[in-house]
């Protein structure tokens, strides 16, 4: 491993090798879910970083990865994960990309930072959003297809059931017809601590983590993909 700001490490398994980028981040520790949020929660209460600027920095390490594309299906439910989806979309939109965002689940049950990239996203890209349902989903398939690159924001560290219903299908079609996912901070379906597959999981081809590398990357690397730890601001 080489730690200068930027590193690479490369990991071999019997068909695997992966690849895993430090952008800006010099410490190649382990974090699991729970201190993950205390150290996510000690920069929002002890430091006074707004969560939504942290979000926004997060976005932004996604979209340095994937700028070179030009058509984008960005899939997000209702959390923080869709959050960071919504804002890695509307700088997608910024930059004259082509990028449809799907909403698996209930948009006004999500986080308060999820509704206000939802909000952003609506005034600016109306309609580059589509809800995810039964009746739309052959044109999900179809776009999952056309695009350069899937960005997987469904799901994040704090997933702790099992995947089903529509949310399964999104995922099971990801994997099916997407040419290139992107997994935000963990491929969705895949507990964030122990790498077990709850359900169905994303099988992400690079996953951009944020902060540190969280356990599920080493313990399923065969979802996770090739790996960037990205700085995001937190102290």
């Amino acid at each position: 491993m080489i730690v200068e700001g930027f590193g690479v490490e490369e990991l071999a398994g019997e068909s695997l090798i992966r690849e895993v980028v430090y952008r800006g981040v010099s410490s190649p520790e382990t974090v699991g879910r729970e201190k993950m949020r205390r150290m996510e929660e000690r920069a929002v209460k002890k430091f006074g970083i707004p969560s939504l600027l942290l979000m926004e920095n997060a976005a932004l390490a996604v979209v340095h990865e994937v700028e070179d594309y030009s058509a984008f299906a960005v899939v997000c439910a209702p959390g923080g994960n869709g959050g960071d989806g919504l804002a890695v979309a509307r700088h997608l939109c910024l930059l004259g990309r082509d990028v449809r965002v799907y909403l698996v689940g209930d948009p006004e049950g999500g986080s308060a930072d999820f509704r206000t990239n939802l909000e952003i996203m609506r005034r600016m890209s109306p309609e580059s959003i589509y809800a995810l349902t039964d009746e739309s989903f052959k044109d999900f398939e179809y776009a999952l297809k056309g695009c350069e690159t899937c960005i997987d924001a469904m799901f994040g560290i704090g997933l702790n059931r099992p995947v089903e219903g529509l949310p399964r299908r999104a995922i099971e079609a990801m994997n099916r017809y997407a040419l290139h996912i992107v997994s935000v901070d963990v491929p969705s379906g895949v507990d964030a601590d122990t790498g077990e597959v709850l359900g169905a999981a994303v099988c992400a081809h690079k996953t951009v983590t944020f902060h540190r590398v969280k356990p599920c990357l080493d313990l399923a690397p065969q979802y996770a993909g090739d790996v960037v730890v990205a700085y995001v601001g937190i102290p």
